[in-house]
């Protein structure tokens, strides 16, 4: 007999329903499974007949048949296991197909019936959810990530047993989705109060103040950040409280990223993800694990830090191809990784923090620690392509901090706090949102770049003299702007003026040039 039911999988990033066809007829013994399967999916084959078998319910001898649908895509992991079984339950007559209409199966099989966890449940649940389903079988484990989702009925089993049970026994039924309905109602009254990781504040670090100045630009703008400094001087530390300032999360965003994260099997036990991402990844990583790749592709580390932030400590340590990888994600927010028959999207919204030492020992131009030769150094900077560090937005020189000077009282930003930077950073992107709507000044291009970004005579013709002078190319020129525009919306300002020009253009010095 033939029969179907629904199950989900993962293209990329990207959830897709897959139908889980059955059928036996009288024949020669042979289980057969098609539909571009995996390996992973055609050993599936095994743990189902196994764990039905020490379930009590062995597969009959005949010509077994199970086709995944749709047949020109790819299935990779373990989640096909539970729908497989029970298509064939069902093809058995053991249990009636009926029962799970408008239902959506999904997990992995023990050898003795156990239902485990698997990987990219939330994404699944939504789309069950878009698609109009009401129900939703899935790992015990796997709970918390449907009951994030809600508008679905979540059933989380923890064996085949279970399920047999549920359908056949109504009290049980009854008090199983009682408990889950409790279950959840406990899931919903806690998940406001999930306790956030400790990040820091920028008041913990001595000085700096022209850097978190820089900082609060590059957040309020979503500018991408290069500090240059030597070792000890706090550039690590600065990076690490960036989130600390930044917007928090919507609810939509937080189950964007955290769907991301079910996918790659990373929650590490979290119900949702509430904290912008950090990925700060060694600078050993190749091309894939930093943009993803390999011959299934795989989300990288820029995908991982969506909607936060990506911390390239000692930038001219990467591979030069490795670095270079990062040009299109940094410019189109997302990557794009193609194969022959197919095309994968990541997305890569986030902001990108490099910090690099300004020699290979670290203490140029101080001539007596550094004993590296101008060669040497010229070397060292030269790892850095002209069109990768034109696309680091804001470039700043980290200094040494002298403690006699840093509590003088002379500098306007002195004793800066986080929650300081956050009101600058609140100040522009309220600035933004009247005037832009939902854009970033970084991402302001053609006619909004003209119509948001008016220069006055006097400020087109600085930029203008600029241009001439430092020799600087038209994404350089329009990047200055942008800069210009989020400087001044921190300070409310309507009209971008010559000063905010002038410090805008400070910090797109060429770091190859020290």
């Amino acid at each position: 007999m033939f029969y179907s039911v629904k199950s989900g999988s993962i293209w990329g990033v990207e959830p897709y329903i897959v139908n889980i066809e059955s059928d036996i007829q009288s024949g020669l013994p042979n289980f057969s499974m098609v539909g571009m399967l995996s390996s992973e999916v055609r050993e599936s084959r095994e743990r189902v007949r196994s764990s039905l078998k020490n379930c009590g319910y062995p597969l009959p001898l005949g010509r077994i048949t199970v086709n995944l649908s749709p047949a020109d895509k790819r299935k990779e992991g373990s989640g096909f296991d539970l729908p497989i079984a029970i298509a064939l339950l069902c093809s058995m007559g053991i249990l009636d197909v009926e029962l799970f209409n408008n239902t959506l199966i999904v997990g992995e099989l023990g050898l003795d019936g156990v239902i485990k966890s698997v990987r990219g449940i939330l994404p699944i649940c939504e789309l069950a959810i878009f698609q109009g389903i009401n129900n939703i079988i899935m790992p015990y484990d796997n709970r918390n990530e449907g009951f994030v989702c809600g508008d679905i009925q979540v059933l989380p089993f923890k064996s085949l047993r279970e399920i047999f049970r549920f359908y056949s026994d109504s009290s049980f039924a009854k008090s199983f989705t009682d408990k889950i309905k409790h279950m959840e109602d406990e899931f919903n009254s806690n998940a406001s109060e999930e306790l956030k990781d400790s990040i820091g504040d920028f008041a913990e670090i001595r000085g700096q103040n022209t850097v978190k100045r820089a900082i609060s630009i590059a957040v309020a703008g979503r500018h991408n950040l290069l500090m240059v400094g030597s070792p000890g001087v706090g550039k690590s530390m600065l990076a690490s409280r960036i989130t600390s300032i930044m917007p928090k999360m919507t609810k939509e965003e937080s189950l964007e990223v955290t769907g991301i994260y079910s996918i790659c099997g990373m929650l590490d036990g979290k119900n949702i993800i509430v904290n912008r991402p950090f990925r700060s990844p060694h600078h050993t990583i190749t091309i894939a694990g930093l943009v993803g790749g390999g011959s299934y592709p795989r989300a990288g580390q820029i995908t991982l830090a969506h909607r936060g932030v990506l911390f390239l400590d000692e930038l001219p340590e990467f591979k030069e191809n490795v670095i270079d990888s990062l040009r299109q994600p940094l410019e189109d927010k997302k990557v794009i990784i193609n194969r022959i028959n197919c095309s994968f999207s990541f997305p890569a919204d986030c902001l990108v923090i490099g910090a690099m030492n300004p020699c290979k020992c670290g203490y140029y131009p101080d001539r007596n620690r550094c004993n590296c030769s101008e060669n040497e150094v010229k070397k060292y900077l030269s790892k850095l392509s002209g069109p990768f560090l034109d696309r680091m937005d804001i470039s700043v020189e980290v200094p040494r901090v002298c403690l006699e000077d840093e509590n003088n009282g002379n500098n306007k930003y002195d004793n800066i706090t986080s929650a300081d930077m956050v009101v600058w950073v609140n100040n522009a992107m309220e600035m933004q949102r009247k005037r832009q709507g939902g854009l970033y000044n970084s991402e302001l291009e053609g006619k909004s770049l003209r119509e948001y970004c008016y220069l006055d005579s006097d400020s087109e013709k600085f930029m203008h003299s600029a241009y001439r002078k430092l020799g600087m190319s038209m994404r350089g020129y329009n990047k200055a702007i942008k800069i210009a525009r989020t400087i001044a919306d921190i300070g409310k300002r309507e009209r971008i003026t010559v000063e905010d020009l002038s410090e805008a253009i400070a910090y797109r010095m060429d770091v190859r040039g020290l």
